[in-house]
């Protein structure tokens, strides 16, 4: 418990990152104190890459050593939002990540019963033994497909976008959006599911 309070009050991202050669940031790239990373993977090399002039407050989550997260230029994401990746997800320049939101490249389970009854049976059993709780995980049974966030894209907060979802330039998505499926470049989209509300103009 007080080692958990020391953390958050002394937790410094920089420091944290030079034991990791495969998250690279570019010069300018700046880490807010809410920037956080998580490898629960047994190598913990999965690769994190941040462009120049970009501002994350985000953090980023491997639950396995599959997996890899791209940042842009002159990107800003906020503090609250988790970026969760087993596949890709490239996030363009230019955009900006409201806090609060999810981007989940992956479906966490199978859509066989069976499959998450040995999930629960897997991690009781790591749990027990000490272990990260999805330590045994078996992830083949579990599908994952890239997120292509494009450039110029603003994501309003708490919004949710799941795997295999592309964001084309320029779109805008709505605050506490689900978005499942494409988003076409130069719309707005809202809601659960996202649909497109409005066409804006690209100049």
């Amino acid at each position: 418990m007080i080692k958990q309070i020391l953390n958050k009050l002394f937790y410094n991202p920089y420091r944290f990152i030079k034991k990791y050669q495969n998250i690279l940031l570019a010069e300018n790239t700046i880490l807010l104190k809410s920037c956080t990373f998580r490898f629960d993977g047994k190598d913990k090399q999965n690769k994190v890459s941040i462009g120049n002039n970009t501002m994350v407050g985000c953090s980023f989550i491997f639950e396995s050593d599959e997996g890899e997260i791209e940042v842009g230029n002159n990107t800003f994401i906020n503090g609250g939002t988790s970026l969760i990746s087993r596949s890709k997800i490239t996030i363009g320049n230019n955009v900006t990540i409201a806090w609060g939101c999810t981007l989940y490249d992956h479906n966490s389970h199978s859509l066989d019963y069976r499959e998450r009854q040995k999930d629960i049976e897997r991690q009781n059993d790591d749990y027990k033994n000490g272990r990260n709780f999805i330590y045994s995980k078996d992830w083949n049974v579990v599908k994952s497909k890239p997120i292509h966030i494009e450039n110029n894209v603003w994501i309003g907060f708490d919004s949710v976008i799941l795997a295999g979802v592309t964001v084309g330039e320029g779109a805008i998505v709505g605050a506490r959006s689900v978005v499942r499926q494409n988003v076409e470049p130069w719309t707005m989209v809202a809601g659960n599911p996202a649909v497109i509300v409005k066409r804006l103009r690209n100049e």
